[in-house]
């Protein structure tokens, strides 16, 4: 089957190589944000099985990997700061003690 393209109004064909780049440039992303995520922050527990939804399914694989692949971060619950913060502790290791 030969596509001829002198057929297709050019402007056609520019909305679709834009169409065409965006949707490599949104594939690569989400293999860049899979390959530095973590296994236990996917959904699968694995990276294959995205690897294979984001290039097999095209635009709505990396749409879905995107909104669904990665659990959130656990917070992890800090102590309260006892050092006084910014200029404060400056102020104290330059003169040192407190100043009334």
């Amino acid at each position: 089957m030969n596509a001829d393209l002198s057929s297709i109004p050019t402007p056609v064909l520019i909305a679709l190589g834009v169409l065409l780049l965006l949707h490599l440039a949104l594939v690569v992303l989400c293999l860049v944000l899979l390959a530095r995520t973590s296994a236990d922050r996917l959904v699968f527990g694995r990276k294959w099985p995205w690897v294979l939804i984001v290039v097999g399914v095209n635009l709505i694989g990396s749409v879905l990997f995107l909104a669904l692949s990665r659990r959130p971060c656990a917070v992890e619950e800090q102590m309260p700061d006892t050092e006084p913060a910014g200029a404060e502790r400056v102020v104290r290791s330059l003169y040192g003690g407190d100043r009334g």
